[in-house]
């Protein structure tokens, strides 16, 4: 009874982060399909001027979305080695997000080595980093995700969004909250991303992290390998504090 319980919660959590994923992979098409032909460090902004309005969109839709758009790889755009089409919402609406890209600045926001970034191209697949505050770029706290861009066997960039953490939590904790026992979901780091009970609070760091000491558990399940998070369950009588 237990094991389908979770099973189901897995399997409900999975295509909610498919779901959260959608978007991303429809502009890291339209992205590969601006790209598609045009030679390598020839990309122009006014190639990809028209995906504005359909980022505004998105962001207008869901709620989890702080801010969203594409980053160029190193030797794409024509203009700049680093550039960002990235929109943010904030309390006066959504615009462009401006931060510090000039090459030989000191201060440059180089993302290129930013985990969300290099992960996406590394394996290749989907990658998310955080809760982190990101004082650069959104300047409160966000889960950054990102899905590569290839046009062929090129990498081109990602398609990437700053999520909401407190979104993130509130439709996490329902699921949780109906498994048999105090359960929480954890990130490769050992920090809480959302709980079941009092027993730990999101951003709180375990002393040990449940895939590396799974006895201490009553059920401990990988999720959507791309995330690196885990599903917990505890054994009551443990106290892992």
């Amino acid at each position: 009874m237990t094991a389908d319980v979770v099973r189901s919660a897995v399997e409900q959590i999975g295509r909610r982060l498919e779901d959260q994923l959608a978007p991303l992979r429809g502009l890291a098409d339209q992205v590969a399909h601006a790209a598609q032909g045009v030679a390598v460090g020839a990309l122009r902004e006014k190639d990809l001027a028209h995906l504005i309005a359909w980022i505004t969109a998105e962001l207008e839709s869901e709620a989890a979305y702080v801010s969203l758009g594409f980053a160029a790889a190193s030797g794409v755009m024509a203009e700049r080695d680093h550039y960002l089409l990235w929109l943010q919402r904030r309390a006066g609406g959504i615009g462009r997000l401006r931060i510090n890209l000039s090459q030989n600045d000191p201060d440059l926001y180089d993302y290129f080595d930013m985990e969300w970034f290099s992960g996406a191209e590394r394996r290749k697949e989907p990658s998310i980093y955080g809760p982190y505050v990101d004082y650069a770029g959104a300047d409160f706290l966000v889960l950054t995700v990102a899905v590569p861009v290839q046009v062929g066997s090129r990498f081109v960039g990602v398609a990437g969004a700053d999520l909401d953490p407190d979104e993130l939590e509130r439709w996490l904790v329902p699921l949780l909250r109906a498994l048999p026992g105090e359960a929480l979901v954890v990130n490769g780091d050992r920090s809480v991303l959302a709980s079941g009970s009092a027993r730990w609070m999101p951003g709180e760091r375990l002393a040990v992290h449940p895939a590396a000491a799974p006895e201490g558990w009553r059920t401990v399940v990988e999720l959507s390998p791309w995330t690196g998070w885990t599903l917990a369950l505890a054994e009551p009588e443990v106290d892992r504090a």
